[in-house]
């Protein structure tokens, strides 16, 4: 039997783009959310997880709901696909910083500069490229830092401006340079 043939699209066809109603979407995350309370299983926070994104709810914090089972985060989503003003998450203190010596802060700011400064020159190098190329500008100003310190050195790099957190473990010299200290 003849497969029947597919018709071609005009020139210029553009699909229609899909609507979704924020209203149903808020109806079905109401009603799921007595078996998320109940411990629901992982389909149903699936389901959530689909209904979020589907409504353009922030990336980052609907995969902080559903893989932690977080319900807060799930209830302040819920609110402001709702339209409520809602408070920003709380940030988690972790305490105090720890001591660390004034001479590995200073090697891991070294170390991290050179991470810096290799990792652009390896990009805008034209090693791996047509060799009537030039190098392409490096567009990146964040890096994840040497392995050889701990995490808590990084941290008291920021806390002291050294240094900025860009998000998911990854750190970048301070746009305006820190303050000088006394």
């Amino acid at each position: 039997m003849a497969k029947p043939k597919k018709r071609k699209k005009k020139p210029g066809y553009v699909a229609p783009p899909v609507t979704i109603d924020t209203d149903s979407v808020v109806r079905e995350l109401l009603e799921l959310r007595p078996q998320l309370e109940a411990g629901a299983e992982g389909a149903v926070w699936g389901n959530v997880q689909k209904l979020l994104l589907s409504v353009k709810a922030d990336s980052s914090e609907v995969a902080k709901a559903v893989m932690g089972r977080d319900l807060p985060t799930f209830d302040r989503l819920l609110a402001m696909l709702q339209g409520q003003e809602v408070e920003a998450a709380p940030v988690e203190d972790e305490g105090p910083l720890p001591d660390i010596p004034e001479e590995e802060l200073r090697k891991a700011m070294k170390a991290f500069r050179k991470r810096l400064k290799l990792t652009k020159l390896d990009h805008e190098s034209k090693l791996g490229r047509s060799p009537l190329s030039t190098g392409k500008d490096a567009d990146f100003d964040s890096i994840i830092p040497p392995m050889e310190f701990s995490p808590e050195t990084w941290k008291v790099l920021v806390a002291r401006g050294e240094l900025e957190y860009g998000g998911r473990g990854f750190y970048m010299l301070p746009k305006a340079p820190p303050t000088l200290r006394q």
